[in-house]
């Protein structure tokens, strides 16, 4: 419960005490959790510290989230598998705290170890998500080519998904797609028409999902 407020705080923008709800939890879990379990607290951390602008402890703490992924001490049990599996979930949460780290390289590196840590069928939501995700760190890349690329992906696998966090990945993606488009970037008007059919589409729903980031990656 610790870890669900930490990140609900951290959707919210509220990060002043997650670094105090996350340490608690590495407390109050330490010698009663699995290396699962724990990989979810310490990275938990690591976003909080990333949060507020302590680079080298948020740096410690991802250290520590991997260190924990690699102990074999039993199953993750289903209490902490209400946000999927650990593994795709700490290479989820690595690349959004190495996002507001700006460090975009790494951030694209995990989001491509996430896509290979979540099941695809199972998944198919932060798949789309992580595909929009990656786009974005292309883009800060300036490698806009492949960024289009993930996009249209992303776009591909949100077909019929209606919820907040796809509406507002699909939003993200019209003010840099905008500029592409004036230098000509192959295959961005085409998808900014698809971005805005997406969201027409979104918007005729009446009973659209509204979901927070909570203790789940997506």
């Amino acid at each position: 419960m610790m870890r669900a407020l930490a990140h609900q705080a951290l959707s919210l923008k509220q990060p002043h005490h997650c670094i105090d709800l996350a340490a608690a939890a590495l407390t109050r879990g330490a010698g009663h959790v699995d290396g699962q379990t724990e990989a979810l607290l310490h990275i938990t951390h690591a976003r909080a510290y990333a949060a507020t602008g302590d680079s080298p402890s948020a740096a410690r703490a991802l250290l520590a989230a991997e260190d924990a992924l690699l102990r074999e001490d039993g199953p993750q049990p289903g209490y902490s598998r209400v946000s999927g599996p650990a593994a795709g979930t700490v290479a989820s949460h690595t690349a959004r705290t190495l996002t507001d780290l700006a460090d975009h390289i790494g951030t694209e590196q995990q989001h491509r170890d996430a896509l290979a840590r979540w099941d695809p069928v199972k998944f198919k939501r932060v798949h789309a998500l992580t595909h929009a995700d990656l786009g974005d760190s292309l883009a800060a890349q300036a490698r806009a080519d492949e960024a289009v690329a993930a996009w249209d992906q992303a776009l591909t696998l949100m077909g019929g998904m209606v919820s907040d966090r796809t509406h507002k990945a699909v939003t993200s993606l019209l003010s840099t797609l905008a500029v592409y488009r004036r230098r000509g970037v192959p295959g961005s008007a085409e998808l900014a028409r698809r971005a805005r059919e997406a969201l027409a589409q979104h918007a005729e729903q009446p009973g659209r999902r509204r979901d927070h980031r909570g203790s789940a990656d997506h």
